[in-house]
C-alpha cells in the first residue's frame, strides 16, 4: 500500500531534567546531542538524520509521541483518509511541531488509551552522518528504523488491535510467561513489525495504576556485541541501575541489557537481532522472556 508505514522514525520523550538526559545520551548511550528549535528541547542523533529521539522539557518523564514514517506527503494524506474512514480523529502537525521533529509533513492521533502516534514523511537530514565517540560500531538504523518501543497498556486487546488495524503492523510473535509467583502475574507480550526489524512496536498489559508510565522501554541496537558490554559498563559507572543484565531473548535473538533512564523508564541496549523475512515468516508463541541471562542486577 502506498500509505503503509515503513519504519519507526523517531520517538519523543517529555523529561523533567534535560541536563541529566544530555549526559545520559552522550556518556552512556553514545548518541549525539544538539539544541532543538527552542530552549526547552534537545535532539539526539544516531545516524544521518537530524534527530531520532526528541526531548522536550516537562513533568511527565514519559513517552510523548512516536513517529511512524511513510513514503511521502501523499501517503500521509492517504493515511489520514484511512483514519477518517475508521472513525479516528486526527489533526495536521503545526509548523512548530514540524520544526521540532525536523520533518516536512506530519499528522497525529491517539491510540485507545490516549498514547499519541504520528505519521510523517520527509525527515530532514544533517550535513553529515553522525559518528559516535562511544559506540565505535555505530547504531543499526537504515531500513529497520531507529529501534523499537514497548508500551504498557491498560487495554491490551485494544492496543494490539490498534497496532494491527490502524498502524498496519504485522504480528511477529508473542511471549506468554510467568513474571512473578502469583497466577495473576502471568503476562503476554505482543511483538509487531513493519520492516526487517523483528519488532518496532510491542505492548504488554498493565492494570491502570495512578502515575504508571505509558512507556516500558525503548531499544537501540549497536552494530557489535562489544558495544553492548561497553554501554553496560558506562551505565553502571554513572550510577544508573542495570535492572536486567546481559542476556538473549528467545524470539528476536537480541543480546542486550536493560538500564534505567533519568526519567525512570528503561532503555534496552542490544545487538544481533534476527531480521524478518516477510515471505517466509511464521508467527510463534514463546513461554519465556529470555533464552539465557537478563537476570536482575542483584542476581547477576
Amino acid at each position: 500500500m502506498s500509505n503503509a508505514i515503513t519504519e519507526l522514525g523517531y520517538l519523543g520523550f517529555e523529561v523533567s531534567n534535560l541536563g541529566q538526559w544530555e549526559k545520559f545520551a552522550t556518556d552512556v548511550l553514545g548518541m549525539g546531542v544538539s539544541p532543538g528549535p527552542n530552549a526547552a528541547s534537545r535532539w539526539l542523533r544516531m545516524d544521518e538524520q537530524r534527530n531520532r529521539i526528541i526531548l522536550t522539557e516537562g513533568p511527565a518523564d514519559d513517552h510523548a509521541f512516536a513517529g511512524w514514517r511513510v513514503a511521502d506527503a501523499a501517503a500521509v494524506e492517504a493515511f489520514g483518509r484511512g483514519l477518517t474512514g475508521k472513525g479516528i480523529a486526527w489533526s495536521w502537525g503545526k509548523d512548530d511541531e514540524l520544526a521540532l521533529r525536523a520533518v516536512q509533513c506530519m499528522l497525529y492521533f491517539n491510540d485507545p488509551t490516549g498514547t499519541r502516534h504520528e505519521v510523517f514523511s520527509g525527515p530532514l537530514l544533517a550535513t553529515d552522518r553522525f559518528g559516535s565517540s562511544k559506540v565505535a560500531s555505530g547504531f543499526v538504523t537504515g531500513e529497520g528504523g531507529m529501534g523499537h518501543v514497548v508500551y504498557q497498556s491498560s487495554d491490551y486487546p485494544k492496543t494490539v488491535a490498534f497496532a494491527q488495524d490502524v498502524l498496519g503492523l504485522a504480528m511477529s510473535d508473542t511471549i506468554t510467561a510467568q513474571a512473578g509467583p502469583l497466577p495473576e502475574m502471568r503476562i503476554e507480550v505482543s511483538f509487531l513489525h513493519t520492516n526487517e526489524r523483528h519488532h518496532s512496536f510491542a505492548v504488554a498489559p498493565q492494570p491502570p495504576v495512578p502515575g504508571q508510565k505509558r512507556l516500558h522501554h525503548f531499544m537501540v541496537e549497536a552494530c557489535s556485541v562489544e558495544d553492548v558490554g561497553f554501554a553496560r559498563d558506562r551505565c553502571l559507572a554513572v550510577g544508573l541501575p542495570v535492572v536486567q543484565d546481559i542476556g538473549q531473548h528467545p524470539n528476536d535473538r537480541m543480546i542486550s541489557f536493560y538500564g534505567v533512564t533519568p526519567s525512570g523508564f528503561l532503555v534496552e541496549f542490544g545487538w544481533g537481532a534476527i531480521k524478518v523475512d516477510q515471505n517466509n515468516w511464521q508467527v510463534r508463541s514463546y513461554d519465556k522472556f529470555s533464552e539465557w541471562g537478563h537476570r536482575p542486577a542483584a542476581a547477576a
